[in-house]
């Protein structure tokens, strides 16, 4: 009984922690990001996109040109604009090239990095031209800071998985705006997915302490019984 107790106990524990990382619903191969605090996923970037009740919603030229939200339910507010090029909705994939954006003016106040991940098939790359380009900008200056390239996965089909990051535990002005310029050639793009992760503190939060000192009084519970 008393095993059961601290089994229930550490099992709680583990789940609230569980619970504090963002869960991923955007594409498949996607991972889910530790410390997640908000994401932005778009995924049926084609004219054949349908909604969580199966109903038509097509992704449209004319939407991506005027910014489109992320279609994923628990996504926040972020945009993904076409800013020049020739990107159209197809019916498998956001076919053509150009510069495309991912905006967000609502930052976490203890944002410590960004990561992107997205299903590309960089066509231009695959044929000895330049690999497409992603680099971040934030309060709206004019930085091109690029990310680093966290994993690549060649399928060998349209489902070729990158994920980069931004570690932001250097920048000392609050981020209060960013926005990722994604440059390509001919390609196409299946998803996309942006996280805010929260910077990483050495002092643990209260919930941390109060979780610590409970698991702890149960376990000191345990073996004050166990010696009587």
């Amino acid at each position: 009984m008393k095993a059961k107790y601290l089994s229930i106990v550490i099992g709680a524990s583990l789940f609230a922690i569980a619970g504090l990382a963002q869960a991923n619903t955007t594409y498949g191969s996607f991972v889910d990001v530790a410390n997640s605090v908000s994401f932005d996923g778009w995924n049926q970037l084609n004219r054949n996109r349908v909604d969580a009740n199966n109903v038509a919603n097509p992704l449209t030229a004319a939407q991506l040109a005027a910014g489109t939200a992320g279609n994923v339910a628990g996504s926040g507010d972020a945009l993904l604009t076409q800013v020049s090029g020739s990107y159209y909705p197809a019916g498998f994939g956001l076919y053509g090239d150009g510069n495309l954006t991912f905006t967000d003016n609502t930052v976490s106040s203890n944002i410590g990095s960004l990561v992107f991940q997205g299903i590309v098939n960089d066509f231009d790359a695959s044929f000895g031209g330049d690999a497409y380009t992603i680099t971040l900008s934030y309060n709206g200056g004019s930085q091109a800071i690029a990310g680093s390239l966290v994993n690549f996965t060649s399928t060998g089909t349209v489902d070729d998985y990158y994920r980069y990051s931004w570690d932001l535990s250097g920048v000392s002005t609050p981020i209060t705006s960013y926005t990722l310029n994604f440059s390509a050639g001919f390609s196409q793009a299946l998803a996309f997915q942006v996280d805010q992760v929260a910077a990483i503190s050495s002092v643990p939060e209260a919930d941390s302490y109060a979780m610590m000192l409970l698991g702890l009084g149960v376990m000191g519970a345990v073996a004050r019984r166990r010696s009587k």
